[in-house]
C-alpha cells in the first residue's frame, strides 16, 4: 500500500511539473516579440465638401487639412452634399496593400448609442504609400440611424496585424440635417429604442415627507406639565406626616441637590418633549440623566446609611 502511494504522489507532481512547464513555454512564446511589423505614418489627413451644381457636374466647396487632429469648425452634411475624407499613409508594403480595418465612426453627441459607420477604399499611391478614402452621405447615415439631426462625432481608424501601431484618432463634429420627407414634413428624430431606453435620464422627482403629527395646543401641554408637578410640591409634607427622618439630609447636602437636580431636569425634558422636542432627540437627553439620576441617588443613600451607622 505505501509502495502504491509514493507511485500516485510521484505521478502527481509530475503532472504538476508539466502543467508549470507548459504555462512557461506559453508566456515565453507571448513574450516573444512579433517579427515583421511595420510602422505607419499618417501624413495627412483632409476633408472636402463635394456638392453638384445645376449641370449634374460634382465641385468641391471646401477643402480643410485637419491639422492637430481636429477641424476649426464643425462640418456640415445635408442631402444635396457629400463628405470625403482622405488619409494619405506611409507603410512599408506593397502598393496592392489594403489594411484589415478601415473605419470612419459617426457617433451622435447626445444619444451616444446612435452611430453611423462607413468603410474606407484603399488606392495605392506608389510603392510604400497608399490613399484611404470614406465617402459620407446623409443618405447612407439615414440608412444606419434614421433621420437623426445634430452633432456627431468624427472618429477613423487603420489597423492591421501587420502594424507595429494602429492609426486612430477624433477629429471634430459634424452636423447632420436631413431634408424634408417625401410628404413635405419636417424630418423628426427617431424616437428612442429599448436599448437607448434603458439608459436615458429618469424624471427627476421630489421626494414628499409625509406631514408632521398634529400637536395639541400649548396651553393644554402646560396644564399638564403642571398637573405633573403638583405631587412634588406635596412630597415635603406627606413625607413628614409619614414619618420620614429629614434631619439628615443637611448631612448630605450635595448628594441630594444633585439628584433632586437630576430629577428635576427630566421633568423638564420631558415637558420640553410634549410641547416641541423630537422624540429622537428625547431618547438619548433623557438616557443621560437617567444614569445621572441613579448614581446621585446611589450617592446620596450610601451618605444616609454612613450617617446612621455612624
Amino acid at each position: 500500500m505505501k509502495h502504491c502511494r509514493g507511485g500516485t504522489r510521484l505521478a502527481g507532481c509530475r503532472a504538476v511539473l508539466a502543467l508549470a512547464l507548459g504555462l512557461v513555454l506559453f508566456g515565453a512564446a507571448r513574450c516573444t516579440p512579433q517579427k515583421n511589423l511595420v510602422p505607419i505614418e499618417v501624413t495627412d489627413l483632409t476633408l472636402d465638401t463635394t456638392e453638384e451644381n445645376a449641370g449634374g457636374v460634382t465641385e468641391t466647396k471646401s477643402s480643410e487639412v485637419i491639422i492637430g487632429g481636429s477641424l476649426k469648425e464643425a462640418a456640415h452634411l445635408h442631402d444635396s452634399n457629400e463628405l470625403l475624407v482622405t488619409l494619405s499613409v506611409l507603410v512599408d508594403k506593397p502598393s496592392d496593400f489594403k489594411p484589415q480595418q478601415r473605419l470612419l465612426t459617426l457617433s451622435h453627441a447626445e444619444r451616444k448609442t446612435r452611430a453611423a459607420k462607413f468603410v474606407g477604399d484603399v488606392r495605392s499611391a506608389g510603392e510604400g504609400s497608399l490613399r484611404v478614402e470614406f465617402r459620407v452621405t446623409a443618405e447612407a447615415v439615414e440608412k444606419q440611424v434614421g433621420t437623426l439631426n445634430g452633432e456627431y462625432s468624427a472618429e477613423v481608424i487603420v489597423a492591421d496585424s501587420a502594424f507595429e501601431e494602429s492609426y486612430r484618432t477624433s477629429f471634430g463634429k459634424i452636423v447632420v440635417s436631413h431634408a424634408h420627407q417625401e410628404d413635405g414634413s419636417l424630418s423628426v428624430d427617431p424616437e428612442p429604442s429599448a436599448r437607448e431606453s434603458a439608459y436615458e435620464l429618469r424624471k427627476e422627482f421630489e421626494h414628499v415627507m409625509r406631514p408632521a403629527d398634529k400637536r395639541a395646543p400649548s396651553a393644554i401641554s402646560l396644564v399638564f406639565a403642571g398637573a405633573m408637578f403638583c405631587p412634588l410640591v406635596l412630597l415635603v409634607p406627606v413625607a413628614a406626616s409619614a414619618g420620614a427622618n429629614l434631619k439628615k439630609l443637611p448631612s448630605v447636602f450635595l448628594s441630594a441637590v444633585l439628584f433632586h437636580a437630576a430629577v428635576a431636569a427630566t421633568l423638564g425634558v420631558i415637558v420640553y418633549y410634549w410641547l416641541s422636542l423630537p422624540f429622537l432627540k428625547t431618547l438619548p437627553i433623557l438616557s443621560g440623566l437617567s444614569a445621572f439620576a441613579a448614581l446621585a441617588g446611589f450617592h446620596l443613600l450610601r451618605g444616609l446609611c454612613k450617617e446612621k451607622a455612624d
